[in-house]
């Protein structure tokens, strides 16, 4: 019988959309919680973040007091994405060698059932590997009566893999949540059309089809309200990576009318959202 894997998590306060209903899902895991906090209340491009309500939300889940904050300045508006991963890569150091895994999960992914992360991580030991890649289902559009999904062209579910979701304790970041080390990737059985499912494995890469489409992430990515999209566009990781005025106004804000004429719908990956469909979860 194995000793009780140690769990530790770290939660980035710039985006409190969905933080209390994702925290909640996987806070019963944890041994250690932590939050980099910026001392001067700006995020990645330098643009303010609302650390204050992200904290006290936290805060509000953290019914074992095992929150720890994390004071530190992570700015650089010449290139966001490396603030990104130096704030990321800082809480991993400050979890130590109290845990032996490190959720990473984004305050927008909601995970349908921890148990699937426990036993990813069981697999990913079996196997020697230092990582953890889950698929996840993207979520658009919310409007009153529906939510866009992104799909494949054929209007069958797709799925991305926006980065590591756990990684042992002590691991160094590459660039935002992914690694430079070997890592396992679960598949969906029976998905054929996802982007980084269609192409050839990378180096290191550990693929491993387990999953029913249920046990997919669902990352609520864009479906947000216009005055959250808009902070959003202003203080993330890609900020430099596309024009996000014009997506906005030609792709984000129309799509509950034009969805059906859409394509190539990323603001700056071609071929990773083929086409947009509506969905009833989520």
């Amino acid at each position: 019988m194995r000793t009780r894997r140690r769990y530790g998590a770290y939660v980035l306060p710039g985006d409190p959309t969905w933080l209390e209903r994702t925290l909640s899902r996987y806070y019963p895991l944890l041994d250690r919680l932590v939050m980099p906090v910026p001392v001067d209340g700006r995020g990645w491009t330098g643009a303010p973040i609302p650390a204050a309500e992200c904290l006290a939300i936290a805060r509000r889940v953290d019914t074992r007091g095992i929150l720890q904050v994390l004071e530190g300045q992570w700015t650089a508006p010449a290139d966001p994405l490396s603030a990104d991963t130096a704030q990321r890569q800082a809480a991993i150091a400050a979890l130590g060698d109290g845990v032996d895994w490190v959720l990473q999960l984004d305050n927008d992914e909601l995970l349908p059932d921890p148990q699937v992360l426990d036993t990813a991580v069981d697999r990913a030991e079996s196997l020697g590997l230092n990582a953890v890649e889950l698929p996840m289902r993207v979520l658009f559009r919310r409007t009153r009566r529906t939510v866009l999904e992104v799909v494949a062209a054929d209007g069958r579910p797709r799925y991305e893999y926006p980065g590591t979701v756990a990684v042992r304790a002590g691991t160094t970041l590459a660039e935002a949540r992914r690694v430079a080390e070997p890592y396992l990737r679960l598949l969906v059985e029976g998905d054929d059309r996802s982007l980084q499912v269609v192409r050839p494995a990378e180096e290191g890469e550990h693929r491993m089809a387990a999953l029913r489409p249920e046990q997919a992430i669902v990352h609520n990515s864009w479906a947000r309200s216009p005055a959250e999209i808009r902070t959003k566009m202003r203080s993330w990781g890609h900020a430099k990576d596309a024009a996000y005025g014009r997506y906005y106004w030609t792709v984000w804000w129309p799509s509950p009318v034009t969805w059906r004429l859409l394509r190539d719908v990323h603001p700056f990956a071609r071929g990773l959202w083929p086409r947009l469909a509506p969905t009833a979860d989520g």
